[in-house]
């Protein structure tokens, strides 16, 4: 599957993420939400489905899988009431029809895609994402008081709505023979972050479900790439996090990840060149390969240079080993936070130079470490 966030824009850039998704020709294309300004039926129709609504621009529209194609909602979305999202948007997507290769509709705003080894949940977060509880957000903006952005009272809940909630315990059930699969966990909104916002609630509504379980929770909202180490709030899940919001908006760059708590592994802080002379970073997507227990997942930027691969494996008890980091980019201004940990999770395989060329590790690396 191919997956992108934060890439309902429009832009040339957003055309070339869902172009280079497809290529890699994907079972399943996934769109981690927000659809600008305000996710309505205009800004739908243009940025998403192909149909021209402002003769300025070129419509851009989201590719789908060989075999269907999912999105989530963010609060773009909900800044109008979702209501293109759900009645416009949805029944574009969904599985195909293995009869006549249409997709079917999406039901609903979160979803799980399963196999033997792994469940994939995406979960809603958007939905109460807006509200009077936003008025406050403003305050997280103070980014120099590392405390507001933490805090929860602040800003929207982002809780998970209740019918999600429900459905949540027989999905993540092990199969008839007591197999647990890892768990793979897609949403709009990040769970914690080094540069920004923290968005706990959900992670502390899923731990009574997952407390003994490996998760690994991709997620957007931050227009960024970063990946982080297994983290835990008091109250909520430990989970491996990654940022992936970085699909079509322009991306965030210069600033380092100032919360210790959560330990911000690396990042992408590559300047990206663009005619408009902006000081923006790459866009880019993901991609995930299963193969019975194992998990490789590739960061591509915009432009399909790999960046990096991590290898994740899954034993029958929902426990994951790795990750496990092979090709990585050798460009500086794509960030190792923490080479020690880097270094114990890489593989001898070396890592690529800005033009793709293989060179050796700096070390011996090290097998990746069960966790």
């Amino acid at each position: 599957m191919a997956i992108a966030g934060d890439w309902g824009t429009g832009t040339d850039e957003a055309k070339q993420v869902t172009d280079r998704m497809a290529g890699e020709k994907p079972n399943y294309t996934i769109h981690l939400g927000d659809i600008y300004y305000v996710g309505d039926s205009a800004e739908l129709d243009q940025h998403c489905l192909g149909k021209e609504t402002d003769p300025k621009y070129i419509p851009v529209r989201l590719l789908a899988g060989t075999d269907g194609s999912f999105a989530l909602t963010g609060n773009h979305e909900m800044y109008a009431l979702g209501e293109a999202y759900f009645t416009q948007f949805l029944p574009t997507l969904g599985p195909r029809d293995p009869t006549t290769g249409n997709l079917i509709g999406q039901e609903a705003s979160f979803f799980c895609l399963r196999n033997k080894y792994w469940t994939v949940i995406g979960l809603d977060t958007g939905y109460y994402s807006t509200g009077l509880s936003s008025v406050l957000s403003w305050m997280s903006r103070i980014k120099f008081i590392k405390w507001f952005r933490k805090a929860s009272w602040d800003k929207p809940s982002c809780r998970v709505p209740d019918e999600v909630m429900k459905w949540l315990p027989s999905t993540l059930a092990p199969d008839r023979n007591g197999r647990v699969p890892g768990v793979i966990l897609l949403s709009h909104h990040q769970y914690y972050s080094g540069f920004d916002d923290w968005y706990v609630t959900p992670a502390e509504q899923l731990k009574p479900l997952l407390e003994s379980r490996s998760v690994l929770w991709y997620w957007g909202h931050e227009h960024r790439m970063a990946v982080y180490d297994q983290f835990a709030t008091s109250k909520g899940i430990s989970a491996f996090g990654r940022c992936i919001g970085h699909g079509g908006m322009p991306v965030s760059r210069g600033a380092r990840p100032d919360i210790k708590d959560c330990n911000c592994v690396l990042y992408d802080d590559r300047k990206y060149p663009n005619d408009e002379n902006i000081d923006v970073g790459y866009n880019g997507y993901i991609t995930m390969e299963f193969e019975e227990a194992s998990l490789k997942v590739k960061y591509f930027d915009l432009n399909n240079s790999l960046l990096m691969t991590e290898s994740w494996s899954t034993d029958e008890s929902g426990i994951f080993t790795g990750p496990m980091f092979t090709n990585m980019t050798s460009d500086p201004g794509f960030i190792q936070n923490y080479a020690a940990y880097i270094q114990k999770h890489s593989a001898a395989t070396g890592s690529r130079d800005s033009q793709g060329n293989m060179q050796a590790p700096a070390g011996n690396g090290a097998s990746s470490v069960k966790r």
